[in-house]
């Protein structure tokens, strides 16, 4: 029998639901107030990063975007920087700005998901299934610049090593340009309901009061810097050794945590927002907040993308040659900063790789966020951190007879 369910002050939701992937929360009560909180992943363990050791550089891009599938396209960028810094080569400009774009349409999908996600603790009922469909049909049409920019509305193949593999035709490039104003329009009549204080819930008021002022990082608003971020100052330790108690509860975690400079820090929407514009949103409301903000404001970035890729202009590197090297690659995944750290073989082959994500920054704050909420407003709360646990899994405990 799990030892929490016979004591009275511990709350064990046996599978938070309605985040990617599979988890369980234990909440610490009192009178109905969370006291403290166990964000334990129950993911199984897929080893991506030995998976493609001794494997080319080429199919180490499709591999990396299958470790989840909201977030392959942050997962390409931030590997195919890695292994060019390796080999000491740049794209053509127009493979970074359409490598940019992916990304953005990438980072709207997940938030529109994230949206429906929490759709149901932050929006009253009556107006619910509308604001659903809305956002539905608005997944369906950006998915589709996906689909067409990059070959496939998830894991798209053209990302590749040196820059783009292949690129649209120029009348498929002038029509997805020619109708984002359109797509930019339905989303400004969403977003108005989404904030709309008359449809918001009781459970999103409660976190409106709940202040909250972590250590933040993030390293570029819309792709990505390396350079501002120190890769050496990154600390990461299993789960159960960052709580270590009660042991039997830590022990089924599968997740590796993440500090910067030794702190914990909150990454993600918020944590760009906040460092990189005036943007203010330090209670809890401010989670949902920034996801919508960056919605808006990757429509406009995608507008000036548009603008400034020459389809003229080449879109990749040619006469790679592959080699012994070290490299990082920095992205800003729609839930926050992503790093990838690979080393490469004398054959060009990958040796050695370490992916921190942005999870594993965000579930020591999300545990510390929680405390002094109602425990149905610290489930959503953990919910609008939008943590991604098929990207943060990385361990598992043997337990020795």
């Amino acid at each position: 029998m799990n030892e929490f369910k016979s004591t009275p002050n511990y709350i064990p939701l046996e599978s938070i639901t309605r985040i990617m992937g599979e988890a369980k929360l234990v909440f610490q009560q009192e009178d109905g107030i969370v006291q403290d909180a166990f964000f334990i992943s129950t993911a199984p363990l897929r080893g991506f990063e030995k998976l493609v050791i001794g494997k080319d550089s080429l199919f180490t891009i499709k591999a990396v975007m299958r470790i989840c599938g909201v977030c392959h396209v942050a997962h390409a960028n931030a590997a195919a920087e890695a292994i060019e810094s390796a080999v000491g080569i740049s794209p053509p400009r127009n493979a970074l700005l359409v490598r940019e774009l992916l990304g953005l349409v990438n980072r709207i999908q997940t938030h529109i998901l994230l949206l429906l996600m929490v759709s149901a603790d932050m929006i009253v009922k009556e107006k619910r299934n509308e604001l659903i469909l809305c956002l539905i049909r608005l997944y369906d049409k950006v998915s589709d610049y996906l689909l067409k920019l990059g070959g496939g509305a998830t894991h798209p193949p053209y990302l590749t090593i040196g820059g783009i593999s292949r690129v649209p035709k120029w009348s498929v490039w002038n029509h997805l340009k020619a109708k984002l104003p359109r797509i930019k329009k339905e989303w400004e009549d969403i977003r108005y309901s989404l904030l709309d204080e008359d449809n918001l819930t009781e459970i999103a008021d409660e976190l409106r009061a709940k202040m909250v002022r972590n250590e933040f990082l993030a390293s570029d608003l819309f792709f990505g810097d390396k350079y501002k971020i120190s890769f050496k100052e990154i600390q990461t330790v299993p789960y159960w050794e960052y709580r270590e108690e009660p042991r039997k509860l830590v022990n089924e975690a599968t997740v590796m945590v993440a500090f910067y400079k030794g702190k914990p820090v909150e990454v993600g929407p918020r944590a760009r927002l906040t460092l990189l514009t005036p943007f203010k949103g330090i209670s809890l409301f401010g989670l949902y907040a920034a996801r919508i903000l960056e919605i808006e404001l990757a429509f406009e970035r995608m507008k000036e993308l548009f603008n400034n890729i020459n389809i003229k202009e080449p879109f990749r590197r040619q006469n790679i040659i592959f080699g012994p090297g070290r490299g990082i690659g920095a992205y800003e995944a729609p839930r926050g900063t992503l790093l990838h750290y690979v080393e490469l073989d004398e054959e060009g082959k990958i040796s050695g790789l370490k992916i921190v994500t942005p999870t594993m920054f965000n579930i020591p704050v999300i545990e510390n966020a929680v405390k002094g909420l109602t425990v149905e407003a610290a489930e959503a709360a953990v919910r609008l951190f939008d943590p991604c646990i098929p990207c943060a899994t990385h361990v598992e405990h043997i337990q020795k007879n």
